[in-house]
């Protein structure tokens, strides 16, 4: 019986490694007219996010920022100018998405470009944003692609190193969670069998 009580306590603690996901449904600037969305997934504390996703409605063959940014935005119909500033809870420059947490936002994440029909489609890892809940979560928050290119701080511009003079606020939506997946591994699911095993056997 005890050996049964620490299989277990042992699945119980490796089951707190999990998945998690959330996804966002982008909206023009005050428009109830959606353009895409995107789903962020993340298989664990300590494995990057991965971003992918649609998105239309955008200039032609041409560069957005992309950022998270502070605050909530209503999920549908959305106030991009709402979300506030871009999430940089560790309060640091603007930078390039190829940053490091001395050197960007969190929710720096660069460009996204899109193609002749002003589309893009995303796939994209970031190892600085988080799904979890720490300093560096993304959840309830907001979304933004931006009418011009990020300069990833590095042009001179005024509003660079806050910015990336990146322009209006042209999509945003709320980053919402929609699952939190366990994910015990079969090597421990493998062992607790065979301990029940050997003990009824």
């Amino acid at each position: 019986m005890f050996t049964l009580i620490i299989c277990a306590v042992l699945l119980m603690v490796h089951q707190v490694q999990c998945s998690m996901k959330a996804v966002a449904v982008l909206y023009g600037d005050n428009s109830p007219t959606s353009y895409g969305s995107l789903t962020f997934s993340q298989a664990d504390a300590g494995a990057p996010v991965r971003i992918t996703g649609t998105l239309s409605g955008l200039n032609v063959s041409s560069a957005h920022g992309f950022h998270v940014h502070v605050y909530p935005v209503s999920d549908g119909t959305p106030n991009c100018t709402a979300a506030g500033g871009h999430f940089n809870p560790y309060n640091v420059t603007h930078g390039s998405e190829t940053g490091n947490l001395r050197t960007r936002h969190v929710g720096d994440l660069g460009n996204i470009t899109t193609n002749a029909n002003g589309e893009v489609t995303i796939d994209r890892t970031d190892i600085i944003i988080q799904l979890y809940n720490t300093t560096q979560s993304i959840m309830n928050r907001t979304i933004v692609v931006h009418r011009m290119r990020d300069d990833g701080g590095q042009s001179g511009a005024p509003d660079s190193t806050t910015t990336g003079n990146a322009g209006a606020r042209v999509l945003c939506g709320l980053i919402k969670s929609v699952a939190v997946h366990m994910q015990p591994t079969m090597f421990i699911l493998f062992t607790i069998l065979t301990i029940v095993f050997m003990q009824l056997f």
